[in-house]
C-alpha cells in the first residue's frame, strides 16, 4: 500500500529546500516534479467535478511554477508588474509577489486568486485579486474551466484609495477595479485530498496548495 502521509511529507520538505532567495536547482526541481507524479495516482479525489464541495475553500501555494520547466527555479516571491500580472488590464508599474492565496466556491462556482503584494521598496503590502468563475464537463473530471472578469487592487490595512494609488505609482484617476477578459485558461486539479491540491495550468503551470484554515 503506498504511504501518501510519507510522500506528502517528502514533497513538503523538497518544496523547504529552496535557497534563502526561494530559488531551486534543477535537481530539487527534478525531485519535486517525481515526488508529485508519485502521488497524482493516489488522490483521494479522483473526480474533483464529482466533489467539488471537498475541493472548495481556501489555499495557500506551497510551491509554484508558473510556466515552462526552463523557468521553474523561479520563487514565488519574486519582481513582476501589475502589466504582465493582470493580461495588460493595469499599468505597466513594477511590484514584488509575496505570496498566492486561491479562493474556490462550490455554490457561487467562484474562482478567485488573491496574491499578496508589496511596492519595490517594501514599504506598502496589498493584495492583487482576480475575481473569476468556473465551469466543469464531466467528460473531464480534473478540470476545472477558469474565466476572470475583473482585477482588483485591495489595501491589507484600510489605507486610502488615494494613498493606495500613491504607494504604487498609478495615476490619480486609474481604476482600482478593472474588468478584464484574459485568454480561455483551464486548472486540472490533478490531485486532492483534505489538505493537499496539486494543480495543472492550462500556460504550463505547476502549483501545490495547502488548504488554509483546518
Amino acid at each position: 500500500m503506498v504511504d501518501l502521509a510519507a510522500i506528502k511529507s517528502e514533497l513538503l520538505e523538497a518544496i523547504e529546500a529552496s535557497d534563502a532567495e526561494g530559488k531551486y536547482t534543477e535537481a530539487e526541481i527534478d525531485r519535486i516534479h517525481a515526488l508529485i507524479e508519485d502521488l497524482i495516482p493516489h488522490s483521494p479525489i479522483s473526480r474533483p467535478v464529482d466533489e467539488q464541495k471537498r475541493v472548495a475553500g481556501l489555499w495557500k501555494s506551497r510551491f509554484a511554477q508558473f510556466g515552462p520547466k526552463h523557468t521553474a527555479g523561479k520563487p514565488i516571491a519574486h519582481e513582476t508588474s501589475f502589466k504582465l500580472l493582470t493580461f495588460n488590464a493595469l499599468p505597466a508599474l513594477p511590484l514584488r509577489m509575496l505570496q498566492i492565496d486561491q479562493a474556490i466556491n462550490d455554490v457561487s462556482m467562484g474562482y478567485d486568486n488573491i496574491q499578496l503584494i508589496e511596492t519595490i521598496d517594501g514599504s506598502c503590502q496589498a493584495h492583487l485579486i482576480m475575481f473569476g468563475t468556473y465551469a466543469i464537463n464531466p467528460e473531464a473530471p480534473k478540470r476545472y474551466k477558469v474565466d476572470f472578469s475583473s482585477v482588483a487592487l485591495a489595501s491589507r490595512t484600510g489605507m486610502s484609495d488615494n494613498d493606495l494609488r500613491r504607494a504604487f505609482g498609478f495615476e490619480a484617476d486609474q481604476p482600482l477595479i478593472v474588468s478584464f477578459k484574459p485568454p480561455a485558461l483551464h486548472s486540472d486539479v490533478v490531485y486532492c485530498d483534505d489538505d493537499l491540491r496539486i494543480n495543472y495550468g492550462s500556460m504550463g503551470g505547476v502549483y501545490v496548495l495547502e488548504r488554509v484554515g483546518r
